[in-house]
Formats: structure tokens, C-alpha cells, sequence
């Protein structure tokens, strides 16, 4: 457990170290940059009130940021966040604009509780789910808040854009929420999956009628894959693939209606057509933010398996150089050692 405890940690570093995040001085005139982060240090240069700067980290009030190809230091106490999707020009601009939720400069944060909610609740609705699909008021209760969550997320991603895993910046929320909120939303991720498919499953059901899931969800998985391969080796060959995914994707509407309506009539083919949809891409794009921050967990992991390692054989290499062995004699255990660079078996308790 205490392995795990440090992969997350570690992934939290890698995430806060890398990040860079843009911050404007609120100082009633300039903000000082100093040579290390003390009130006392020597002052490098100075910064106007509204200038925008980029921040490292923030450590005990002071601000580390890039200077002269090097770091200095201001004070944390004159800085204010600038979120990366604010828009600087008339927000009446945004086509996103909502002048009520304040959605138009991409501050959609609060959407983030509304979806853990929401995903809540899916999630005891599919524990009581059972073997047999849902049906009656419990069933038109959770394909509403399927499709409810699927769009609050497609929303959200994007007004927030690259923004939109700020829950998990250490810099945003503190080490304590980054490692608690990657937990969270990984259940959120498999709640997703999980329900994306128990709810196909039920309005197929619902329906009367039956069809063909495989046009659709094989395609998902074989147009992320050709996507990624000829993106990176054939760039040429992309559009190609976007275009055979989306025919994929038009022959699986085909099949729901053609399957649906003959017994469901049409309003349960659009109800199957838009969780399909909508359930599909929202549960794609979570899973590819999380996929993101797994990597980073499980080179994080790596790392500290190489170092565990390492650790090890130095600590098996201790008669060579320690004070206690010379000539041949380990002082210490009052024994004889055979071999100095390495430690037998009557020395491998010492420390």
C-alpha cells in the first residue's frame, strides 16, 4: 500500500514540476523579483501591477518562476490565478457565453461536483441494477441521468478544454485533494463505462427491439488505434480514418433504427441513437483524460521500481566501503570476509 501511497505522490510531482501555470500581480504598483524566496533577498528586477507571470510552485508564500535562464522568487501574496481559457477581449464574444454561470471565460469548475453527483447516483442505481435490465420508472430514472451526466461532461470539456483535469494539479488544489480526487475520478471513469453499456443494454431492451452493437463499439476501439498509429508514422493516411470511422458510426445508427423501429417506433430509436451517441463520446473522452494521468502513475511506478532496486544492490555493496571492514575483517561482526565488494551471507544483517 505504501508503494501505491508514493506512485501518486510521485505522479503529483511530475504534474506540478512540469506545469507551469500563469499568474498577474496585484500589487498597487510593481512586485519585486527576488534572488531566493526571502523578504530579504536581493532584488532582481521588478514586475508592473497586471503583469502576467508563470509560476512553478508555491512553497511558504513565495512563487518560483523562470528568470534571466534560471529561477527567482515573488511573493505569492500579490498574485492572482489566470485561468487558461479566461478570453482577455468582450466576453460577449464566446459563442459559450452564459452571463448567469459565468461559463463564456471557461470557468466551468463547478461542473466537476455536479458530475461526481451525478455519477453518484448512477452508481447506486446500477448496484441495484441486478441481472435483468431495468425497467419501468427506474429505468426512465437512469437513462435520464445517463444522458444527463454524458452531456454535463461533453459541456464541461468543452468550455474547460485543456484545463479541464485541474482537479489533479497539486498547484490548483493541494497534494492532499490531487490524491484524493485521482482516486475519485477513477471510479468516476469505470462508473461510466460500466453504465454506458448497462443503459444501452436497458433502452435496447425497453425497445422491443434488438440490434447490433459491434459496428459501433469496435469501431471506437480500431479508430483510436489506426488514429494514434498513422498520426504518428502515415499523417497522410488520417483523414482516411476519420472517414471510414465515421461511415462506422452512421451504419451503427442505421442498424438501431432499422433494429428499433419496426417494434419501438421512433422516439425509441432516437432515445437508443442518442445514448449510443452521446454515451459513447462523453465515456471516450473522461477515459482519455484519465488514460493520460494512468501513464504518468505507471511511469511513476517504474521509477520507483528502478530506484527500490537500485537501493538494494547499493545496500548489498556496504563491506568495501565501510569503516569497519579492513584487510580482509569485518570489525564490526568480528568475522572474517571473504569477498569485499559484495556482502556474504554472515553480513547481510548489517546496517
Amino acid at each position: 500500500m505504501k508503494t501505491y501511497v508514493w506512485t501518486i505522490i510521485l505522479l503529483c510531482y511530475c504534474l506540478w514540476c512540469t506545469a507551469q501555470t500563469k499568474y498577474e500581480v496585484t500589487a498597487n504598483t510593481f512586485l519585486n523579483i527576488r534572488s531566493y524566496a526571502d523578504k530579504e533577498a536581493p532584488v532582481l528586477g521588478t514586475i508592473d501591477k497586471g503583469g502576467k507571470i508563470d509560476v512553478y510552485e508555491i512553497n511558504d508564500g513565495w512563487a518560483k518562476i523562470g528568470y534571466d535562464n534560471g529561477y527567482a522568487y515573488v511573493s505569492a501574496q500579490y498574485l492572482k490565478r489566470v485561468e487558461e481559457n479566461s478570453t482577455i477581449s468582450n466576453p460577449t464574444d464566446s459563442k459559450f457565453h452564459f452571463p448567469l454561470l459565468n461559463l463564456a471565460t471557461g470557468n466551468a469548475e463547478w461542473m466537476v461536483y455536479l458530475i461526481a453527483a451525478l455519477s453518484v447516483a448512477l452508481f447506486f442505481i446500477r448496484k441495484s441494477r441486478g441481472e435483468t435490465p431495468l425497467e419501468d420508472g427506474l429505468h426512465t430514472v437512469n437513462w435520464l441521468l445517463f444522458l444527463t451526466t454524458a452531456i454535463s461532461e461533453l459541456v464541461y470539456l468543452i468550455l474547460m478544454g485543456g484545463n479541464a483535469i485541474w482537479f489533479c494539479i497539486p498547484d490548483t488544489v493541494g497534494w492532499l485533494w490531487t490524491i484524493i480526487n485521482f482516486l475519485l475520478f477513477g471510479f468516476v471513469v469505470f462508473n461510466q463505462f460500466v453504465c454506458f453499456f448497462n443503459t444501452l443494454e436497458d433502452v435496447e431492451y425497453n425497445s422491443y427491439g434488438s440490434f447490433d452493437k459491434r459496428w459501433g463499439i469496435y469501431s471506437w476501439v480500431g479508430g483510436i488505434i489506426a488514429g494514434i498509429v498513422t498520426g504518428i508514422f502515415f499523417p497522410v493516411a488520417v483523414a482516411f480514418v476519420t472517414i471510414a470511422f465515421i461511415v462506422c458510426q452512421i451504419i451503427q445508427i442505421v442498424l438501431i433504427f432499422k433494429g428499433v423501429v419496426p417494434k419501438g417506433g421512433w422516439t425509441r430509436a432516437f432515445l437508443c441513437v442518442a445514448v449510443y451517441l452521446l454515451g459513447s463520446l462523453s465515456t471516450i473522452l473522461i477515459l482519455a483524460h484519465f488514460v493520460v494521468l494512468l501513464i504518468i502513475v505507471l511511469i511513476g511506478y517504474f521509477i520507483l521500481y528502478i530506484i527500490g532496486e537500485s537501493s538494494k544492490r547499493s545496500s548489498k555493496e556496504c563491506c568495501a566501503n565501510c569503516n569497519h571492514y579492513s584487510n580482509g575483517y569485518c570489525h564490526y561482526h568480528n568475522i572474517q570476509i571473504s569477498d569485499s565488494d559484495a556482502c556474504n551471507k554472515k553480513c547481510s544483517n548489517y546496517s
